[in-house]
C-alpha cells in the first residue's frame, strides 16, 4: 500500500508552510496566496500523487474526533468510557471517530492535517488517567476535555472526576466505625491523588482521629508496590483497622499483602478501594470501593461536543465535576451492617 501523502510532505516539496497548503489544497479565501505559490503547491501535490479528499460527499452528520490522549493501553474503566462515548454519539447521530496519537510526534502530526483538512466539526480529547497535562491545547475546532485539563489553558469546557467528593464519601461511610486508617495513594504529581487524600484526612480530622504524616504511603499504583509498602507498615504498626487503596488493582496487592501475613480483608483488617472496576466484584471478599463515573462522563462530553459542533453556545470555562456510587461490600463489613 503505498503511503499516504501529507500537508507536510507537500510543503517540504513546495517550500512553503504546512498551513499555506492548507489554505492552497482548500480552496480557502481566509488567507490571500499569490499565484505563483498556488501554482508551486498544486504542482507539488501532483509529483506527489496527493488525492484531494475534499471532492468527497461529505455526509450531513456531525464529525467529532474522540481523541486519546495517551498510549492506548485499556484499563476495564476507560473501555467503559470509549463504549458510553460510541453509545451516546449514536443517539444523537454523531459520527464520532476514534483516534489515537500514540504519543508520537507523527501522530499528533497527521492528526493536526485531518483537522485542517476540515474532516471534523468539533474533538473530544480524552485521557485514560485523570490528568492536567494534556498536551493538546490548541485544536482549530471545538474541544471537549473528558477527564483531562491542557496544561496552558484553564479556559476551556471539560469533564472530570469529583475525585474530592467521592473519597469524601467513603471516607465519610467507613469514619464512624474505623478509627485508624492507613491509606496507600498513587503518585503525588496526579491532582487526583492529593484531592482524596485530602478528602480522607478532612473527615477523620473533623471526627477527632487525626492522621499522621507515617499513615499516608505514596506508591506507583503498582500491586508489588502497594503489598510491600501493606507488609512493612503492619509489621511497624499493627493497629490500622483500615486500609484506604489508590485504586481496586492497588487493593489486589493489599490482599496479597494481608495473605503473605496470615490476615483476611473483612476480618482482621477492613479494606476499600476506589475506581469500582469489574475485580472489586471477583475479589474475596468482595471489595467496597466508590466508582469514577466514567460512564455519565463520557456521555456528558459528547453531548458538549455535539453541542459546540451544531454551532450552538457552551460557555468558556465550564468544568464539570460528577461523582460517581459508593458501593460498601463484604471487605468493609462493620460498615456494611450499619
Amino acid at each position: 500500500m503505498a503511503a499516504k501523502v501529507t500537508m507536510s510532505m507537500i510543503a517540504q516539496r513546495a517550500k512553503v508552510s504546512q498551513p499555506t497548503v492548507s489554505v492552497v489544497l482548500n480552496n480557502s479565501d481566509t488567507v490571500s496566496i499569490s499565484e505563483e505559490t498556488k501554482k508551486r503547491v498544486l504542482e507539488a501535490a501532483k509529483e506527489l500523487g496527493y488525492s484531494k479528499r475534499l471532492g468527497r460527499k461529505r455526509s450531513s452528520r456531525k464529525q467529532v474526533a474522540f481523541i486519546i490522549d495517551g498510549s492506548l493501553y485499556c484499563n476495564d474503566h476507560f473501555v467503559v468510557t470509549i463504549n458510553a462515548a460510541f453509545e451516546r454519539a449514536q443517539e444523537l447521530n454523531i459520527s464520532l471517530k476514534l483516534i489515537a496519537t500514540l504519543c508520537t510526534k507523527d501522530g499528533e502530526s497527521l492528526l493536526q492535517e485531518d483537522i485542517a483538512d476540515g474532516d471534523y466539526d468539533a474533538a473530544i480529547v480524552a485521557s485514560n488517567m485523570t490528568s492536567n497535562r494534556s498536551t493538546f491545547s490548541s485544536l482549530k475546532i471545538p474541544t471537549v476535555y473528558l477527564n483531562c485539563l491542557p496544561q496552558d489553558n484553564l479556559n476551556v469546557i471539560a469533564v472530570l472526576p469529583d475525585d474530592y467528593g467521592n473519597a469524601k464519601k467513603l471516607a465519610q461511610a467507613m469514619v464512624s466505625f474505623y478509627h485508624h486508617p492507613l491509606i496507600i495513594a498513587g503518585d503525588t504529581w496526579m491532582k487526583a491523588t492529593l484531592d482524596r487524600v485530602q478528602a480522607i484526612q478532612d473527615v477523620y480530622n473533623q471526627a477527632g482521629h487525626i492522621i499522621a504524616l507515617e499513615d499516608v504511603q505514596y506508591s506507583s499504583w503498582s500491586f508489588r508496590e502497594a503489598c510491600n509498602l501493606v507488609i512493612d507498615k503492619l509489621k511497624e504498626e499493627p493497629s490500622y483497622d483500615i486500609i484506604y487503596c489508590a485504586s481496586d488493582y492497588v487493593a489486589m496487592g493489599v490482599y496479597h499483602a494481608l495473605s503473605h501475613m496470615n490476615m483476611r480483608a473483612g476480618k482482621d483488617i477492613a479494606v476499600v478501594g476506589y475506581d469500582n472496576q469489574s475485580i472489586s466484584r471477583e475479589l474475596s471478599p468482595q471489595l467496597t470501593s466508590v466508582e469514577l463515573p466514567y460512564e455519565a462522563m463520557s456521555r456528558l462530553a459528547v453531548e458538549y461536543a455535539y453541542a459546540l459542533a451544531s454551532g450552538k453556545q457552551v460557555k468558556k470555562d465550564k468544568i464539570r465535576t460528577l461523582q460517581g456510587e459508593l458501593f460498601i461490600r463484604a471487605s468493609s463489613p462493620k460498615a456494611r451492617l450499619s
